[in-house]
């Protein structure tokens, strides 16, 4: 088991984290979560781009395993 994609996922989930808490304390420098949300969900195709990638995210990586593959 490789234990890179987990490292990776781990940098980015603190990496978000340290953006989140960096816009509530500064919100000068970074703008606040919500205040991007709202700007990126104004556009009716930036959400439907969101939930054809969480779509395409659950599909290829957190469904499991669907095809026997040899090994």
């Amino acid at each position: 088991m490789s234990y890179i994609p987990i490292a990776v996922y781990l940098l980015c989930t603190l990496a978000a984290l340290c953006l989140v808490i960096v816009g509530r304390v500064r919100p000068d420098v970074v703008a606040p979560l919500g205040r991007v949300l709202d700007r990126v969900l104004r556009d009716r195709a930036a959400r439907v781009m969101l939930i054809v990638f969480w779509w395409w995210l659950g599909w290829h990586f957190l469904a499991g395993v669907t095809l026997d593959t040899p090994e």
